[in-house]
């Protein structure tokens, strides 16, 4: 890819997602012909690199979005077409990607490539320790910036969900097999962080302004929560949709529950 290809690129994405008008050749492009066009992206794990180079030097929030979604798509795809140091290597670059940039990104596009690196961490649990080292990596986030802190509590609650719910694709087994490991080997240390961050709320240990406060709050908080409705013991949620109010959490838990 080069920089007119990156140009009409974005160009489609404006029309795909504000409808602003766009040509090829002088004919009108419509929304949907924006979205099938840029719809190749996924359809082949060669277009890898043109994702990244996306991501790498588009200024457009639109483009940067459709370039991680594709990425998440290809990935979830073409696992097994890539080898071991190659996962490691989209997930170091999806991750320092997002410390480098992720606290001026939009939202969407913080979401979106909080889901990719979640989903290659679920995807490459049992490939590499490295994908099993994603909660010691954030906690680099946590210990930075404000700004940066909000990312990494965004990347655990995430984490949480990727590894608790089945992912497409996939069998039965093979989700609850990386969710039992992520849960024995993981989730504790995860929930430890998300109240650390309460009680350093709590006590003012965190500089923040009003919004920055709100927003930690609201997020060690959900990763609390999640960390506590995981499906510890394997049930279906499909099997019964009655709430019973009880947790199975480990008994290596009671002692932080009982006095967190």
């Amino acid at each position: 890819m080069d920089a007119q290809q990156l140009s009409q690129v974005e160009a489609l994405c404006e029309t795909l997602y504000t409808g602003a008008s766009s040509t090829d050749n002088g004919k009108q492009i419509s929304r949907s012909e924006a979205q099938n066009r840029l719809l190749s992206l996924q359809s082949s794990a060669d277009y890898i690199p043109q994702c990244q180079y996306i991501l790498d030097n588009s200024s457009s929030q639109y483009a940067r979005l459709v370039a991680s979604n594709s990425l998440t798509e290809l990935i979830t795809k073409h696992w097994n077409n890539f080898t071991v140091p190659q996962r490691i290597d989209i997930r170091n670059y999806v991750l320092g990607y997002l410390a480098n940039q992720g606290p001026s990104l939009q939202d969407f596009c913080v979401v979106s490539l909080i889901k990719l690196v979640c989903r290659i961490t679920k995807l490459g649990w049992f490939d590499d320790p490295t994908h099993r080292e994603l909660a010691d990596d954030v906690t680099k986030f946590l210990q930075a910036t404000v700004d940066h802190c909000i990312l990494g509590l965004k990347i655990l609650n995430q984490l949480v969900d990727e590894l608790n719910i089945p992912t497409t694709g996939r069998t039965l087994m093979q989700h609850r097999k990386t969710s039992v490991s992520f849960r024995d080997v993981c989730l504790f240390k995860v929930f430890q962080l998300g109240l650390t961050t309460l009680k350093q709320l709590q006590t003012r240990a965190i500089a923040t302004n009003p919004r920055q406060e709100a927003i930690l709050g609201e997020q060690s908080l959900s990763l609390t929560v999640r960390c506590l409705s995981f499906d510890f013991i394997g049930t279906n949620p499909d099997e019964s949709t009655e709430d019973i109010g009880t947790i199975q959490a480990p008994s290596t838990w009671r002692n932080v529950l009982q006095d967190p």
